[in-house]
């Protein structure tokens, strides 16, 4: 059984006793005990992990297995000490209460993370059929590859180090190296926790930011805090083809985090808080080390977060040393520390020195990709027009704008209007945090509208400012209230609530016919794993060394053009010559020399297969009726380890002789 009550409890003390509390030892050195409640326990958990994922990194480079272990209990055996040293004090501030908004986000959230994925894929190896979405999948085998130690290699591709912005997937990663569970089971049983915990304080970081100090009704400030998840922000009904269910594009990757996008919006709102509350501070050079460390943390959990961050905390300094005439040399440092936080992570990282920007992980500035994948190109296509001609494709892009945003568009136009014209007429910056807000927002819209990449993934630039579009919409509607903007917000808010509804509703049922799948029968459907495929994974994963390295034939479930067919390396844990190569950075060119090669694995002529496999290495060979029905296996220096109905596993005699 997948689902697992003693690792989800074990997943949430390695989050307290290796990340949270560590973290609150580093908050307590390095930020100003003034912030929030909220941003405090926030910043914890990230600088706890990223202190874990230091120690991490030097116990692979030195070869010390016992040090990540002996990391969490030690850093939380200092804090609890300096903690009962200064007399134990409460983590509130004053005026600070524990809030019931935060207990009802959290454990709602929680729970729809549970119904969003785990419960989807509880079964997933009870039944007949296995069947997972590719990310996830594509998860299980990143965490498996980062369990291994750094510098890590792609577990589908051999030889191919490791890049990707895979911090999230380090999170269970670390959990595994400690404890030694099973990877997919770490995921499946821990991921709500890391959905539910660092989204609900970024939620009550933008809730707090609204209220502004000001005296509001409890059901007011649980809107300020809830209502980025009822905003009508990235529609999937509206932003893609064929997109219908879920209702919400964000809060489908919000409860899932698929792609880290929950964390990634938290961070993002996490980083910009601990800005503007230092921005006139003077500097410390703690706080310098903490913004360093979390705009790595930002990139190192998305890339699109990361850039946007160091390219807006650039942008207002830069601009408000235009209007002020005045450099400050502090304010200098902090966007240095933003800036080289993230250079820092997304060259050692996310991209490596030298990516190829191959498979999905190609990039180009063009409109062309937004508006292909769209409905707004869609629907200019079915009326003859050509969205890419001019003078078409101003109209298209801002339509493409439109729909990303949805109706928040209408406040929020008018909130950075209005700051506008009081920094022109009056002279007046006013509040720092809008500042940030607004660019970030208009730097993430033109993002998705000018940026093309594989899945449209350039859709991430809006999820990312998801809570900001919202914070500048209800900052105009508490501004104006009563006029018709306000009332029609209100309108779209209460739709807003009856979709986060209806999602919630789709994802139960999509459990239900995900179960429904696991009974039937696999049979030639590349899109589903049979359940005799599954137990041959299982087997290598049980009874082979963890070093050991296999050749598969299984790289697409041909649903479309893409080779993601992750299953063999995310339930082995074993390192496959080639797998499915969509999702990993490397070039056509080495893809069609590996693919010819892992071919000669099952040539018929046992020389060549024997050349090819004592080259690469290849310890065990894993034969599909689907992939190699006619193969026969009469090599004599491949021994027979497991057979059933749907695979043949072969193991290569390196010690045979003729």
């Amino acid at each position: 059984m997948l689902s697992n009550i003693g690792i989800t409890f074990v997943f949430f003390i390695y989050s307290l006793i290796w990340l949270q509390l560590p973290g609150m030892l580093f908050v307590q050195l390095l930020l100003p005990r003034r912030l929030k409640v909220a941003t405090r326990l926030l910043a914890s958990y990230f600088l706890g992990f990223m202190y874990l994922a230091l120690v991490y990194y030097i116990q692979s480079l030195v070869g010390c297995s016992w040090l990540i272990t002996a990391a969490g209990p030690v850093a939380t055996a200092n804090f609890l000490f300096v903690y009962w040293k200064k007399g134990r004090p409460s983590i509130f501030n004053a005026g600070e209460k524990l809030s019931l908004s935060f207990i009802v986000i959290f454990v709602a959230t929680y729970i729809i993370s549970l119904i969003n994925f785990k419960l989807k894929f509880i079964g997933a190896l009870s039944g007949q059929t296995t069947q997972i979405y590719h990310d996830f999948l594509f998860h299980t085998g990143n965490i498996v590859s980062l369990s291994k130690g750094f510098p890590s290699g792609d577990i589908r591709v051999d030889g191919l180090t490791f890049y990707y912005h895979y911090f999230y997937e380090l999170i269970f990663a670390m959990c595994k190296n400690i404890f030694h569970f099973d990877a997919f089971k770490t995921y499946l049983n821990g991921n709500a926790l890391v959905c539910a915990w660092p989204l609900s304080l970024s939620l009550m970081i933008i809730g707090e930011r609204l209220k502004g100090g000001r005296y509001c009704r409890h059901r007011t400030f649980f809107f300020y805090c809830i209502g980025t998840l009822v905003s009508c922000i990235c529609l999937l009904p509206l932003n893609v083809v064929g997109g219908t269910f879920p209702v919400s594009w964000l809060d489908n990757h919000l409860f899932g985090n698929g792609n880290a996008m929950g964390l990634a919006m938290a961070l993002t709102i996490l980083c910009v808080d601990i800005l503007v509350e230092v921005w006139y501070d003077k500097y410390s050079f703690k706080v310098m080390c903490a913004i360093f460390v979390l705009a790595a943390a930002t990139t190192g959990f998305k890339g699109t977060s990361g850039v946007l961050l160091a390219a807006i905390t650039f942008i207002v300094f830069v601009v408000e040393h235009a209007i002020t005439r005045r450099f400050h040399w502090g304010r200098f440092l902090y966007v240095v520390a933003t800036v080289v936080g993230f250079c820092f992570t997304y060259m050692t990282v996310t991209v490596g020195l030298s990516s190829t920007g191959s498979n999905n992980r190609a990039m180009t500035l063009t409109p062309e990709g937004t508006l292909e994948a769209g409905r707004v190109g869609q629907i200019l296509s079915k009326l003859g027009i050509d969205y890419m001609d001019s003078p078409w494709i101003i109209p298209a892009v801002i339509a493409a704008a439109i729909c990303i945003v949805g109706p928040c568009i209408l406040p929020f136009v008018g909130f950075t209007v209005s700051k506008f014209k009081t920094l022109i007429h009056d002279g007046v910056i006013g509040n720092i945090f809008d500042w940030f807000v607004i660019g970030s927002v208009i730097m993430g819209v033109i993002g998705f509208c000018f940026v093309s990449v594989p899945g449209l993934s350039q859709g991430y630039f809006v999820i990312t400012n998801a809570a900001f579009v919202f914070y500048g919409a209800m900052m105009y509607v508490i501004d104006n209230r009563g006029n018709l903007i306000s009332h029609i917000m209100n309108g779209f808010w209460c739709v807003g609530a009856l979709f986060l509804v209806v999602d919630i509703a789709y994802f139960c049922r999509d459990d239900i016919r995900q179960h429904a799948i696991y009974k039937m029968e696999a049979g030639d459907r590349a899109d589903l794993v049979s359940r005799d495929t599954m137990e041959a994974y299982l087997w290598l994963r049980d009874n082979t060394p963890e070093d050991a390295k296999i050749a598969v034939d299984r790289f697409s479930e041909e649903l479309d053009y893409r080779n993601i067919y992750f299953y063999a390396g995310a339930f082995s844990e074993r390192q496959c010559y080639l797998e499915g190569y969509d999702y990993s950075d490397i070039s056509e060119e080495r893809i069609g020399a590996m693919r010819a090669v892992n071919e000669r694995f099952y040539s018929s002529d046992w020389k060549e297969a024997d050349v090819a496999i004592e080259i690469c290495g290849i310890d065990y060979i894993v034969v599909t009726d689907m992939g190699h029905p006619d193969y026969q296996g009469d090599n004599w220096q491949l021994d027979l380890v497991f057979e059933n109905d749907d695979v043949r596993i072969y193991k290569y005699n390196y010690e045979a002789k003729p």
